[in-house]
């Protein structure tokens, strides 16, 4: 009888490091460790450390100044850590750097973020999203990693091991990346078509965004009777969502989810989850929605307008949803809609106030339809258009044409102006 051979894997436990500069409150830190811990717990690995610097600026080769440098050793070693992590995004000198003082690998949020974003990828397009994202990573970190190469021969015009290993590697991603471009510009394309075709293109588009683990999932399944996978960590939803939200009115809209936002969400994920939040500058209306029991919500608000602001989406019209009051809300409801007039507050989970964010949802909905008498060719594809659309109240049929009575949504008109019938 043979032996098995069982690996066990030394489960990952993490000192964070954190650069406090001068624009940065100790309470702003303390937000951005929790945060950290949040991100850590969705990646599997334990929180056990932390340390703190103060300093005026971070220079490209040292996050943390020489001096507490060599006091990370030390600090991992104290808190039984086997890996380092920044709340920033390091350069490759300063990961190197770090190492070679700590003898522990190290790492940052943004690849932190990363492997999150590789673990809840489920669809072909999320997948590429997040391979771009992870390529664009490793190219601007490849230097330093063949550093100690690069002059071991030369001359003039001679290039080292060192310099040409680097050149190769450079080359190789970034011919993956416009291949991987390429392909994601083809599902992207793919994907809009689709849904082009499956909303008809005119009825009114709503958009869940908000700070990530808001409660947007659970409030698309809520309010649409879908069955979206619901996860209580960050970033469980990544690829593109929609479906249809029907009203007893017979009008309906299009409600989509989004990726979450967060603080100092990498520029390189943001570019490549471009097409994803694109859905959010598409639609007409934006929900945006809040964790009303987090004490954070303002600065988590802040990050979710910089990112809006970033993907051209900040000019929407919008509707702020304050989500989970089953829980202790942190403000006063009196004290919110002083700084959002308008804003409603709702629990996703017990179904509270969902009955009036659906009423206001129709009525911002009945706002975009147009009452409309049409005579059309019976054979016209306008006819089917109006059908799966409009709000028909009546037709007549007649020899070769149809006259419909019906409330269209605004977004026909322009198409429909040379069949209306003049009072």
């Amino acid at each position: 009888m043979s032996d098995t051979t069982c690996t066990v894997f030394e489960p990952e436990r993490a000192l964070v490091l954190v650069v406090q500069l001068p624009e940065q409150s100790d309470l702003e830190v303390r937000y951005s460790l929790d945060e950290m811990r949040e991100l850590l717990k969705t990646a599997d690995i334990e929180m056990v450390g932390e340390l703190i610097q103060k300093r005026d600026h971070v220079t490209r080769a040292f996050y943390m100044g020489t001096g507490k440098t060599e006091e990370i050793a030390l600090a991992a070693k104290e808190a039984g850590a086997n890996l380092i992590v920044a709340d920033d995004e390091l350069t490759a000198l300063q990961i190197k750097t770090i190492e070679e003082a700590a003898g522990v690998p190290v790492c940052d949020r943004t690849s932190i973020i990363l492997d999150i974003f590789a673990r809840h990828a489920s669809t072909r397009e999320g997948k590429l999203q997040v391979e771009v994202a992870s390529m664009h990573y490793q190219l601007l970190h490849l230097v330093g990693g063949y550093e100690n190469l690069s002059r071991q021969r030369g001359g003039i015009g001679v290039k080292g091991p060192g310099e040409t290993k680097l050149e190769t590697d450079r080359r190789v991603i970034k011919n993956r990346l416009k291949k991987l471009r390429e392909e994601l510009e083809k599902s992207v394309q793919d994907r809009e078509l689709q849904s082009r075709r499956r909303q008809g293109g005119f009825n009114t588009v709503f958009s869940l965004v908000g700070y990530t683990n808001a409660g947007k999932s659970t409030l698309l399944n809520k309010l649409t009777g879908s069955d979206v996978k619901i996860c209580d960590g960050l970033f469980t939803t990544l690829d593109p969502t929609a479906r249809r939200l029907e009203f007893a009115s017979g009008r309906w809209g299009i409600l989509s989810d989004t990726v979450g936002f967060i603080r100092k969400l990498p520029h390189s994920l943001v570019r490549a989850f471009r097409a994803t939040l694109e859905n959010a500058t598409a639609a007409d209306v934006l929900l945006i929605v809040c964790d009303i029991s987090d004490e954070r919500y303002l600065e988590r608000l802040a990050a979710v307008e910089e990112v809006l602001t970033e993907i051209g989406a900040s000019s929407s019209e919008r509707l702020y949803l304050f989500n989970k009051i089953d829980k202790a809300p942190v403000v006063s409801v009196e004290t919110i809609l002083e700084t959002y007039p308008g804003a409603l507050f709702v629990s996703a989970k017990t179904g509270a106030g969902l009955d009036l964010l659906t009423k206001k949802l129709e009525e911002i909905i009945a706002r975009r339809y147009v009452p409309m008498q049409l005579l059309l060719p019976s054979k016209s594809d306008l006819v089917k258009e109006i059908m799966q659309s409009a709000i028909v109240k009546s037709q007549e049929w007649g020899q070769g044409t149809v006259k419909v009575d019906a409330e269209v949504p605004e977004k026909m008109r322009a198409r429909l102006e040379n069949y209306i019938i003049e009072p």
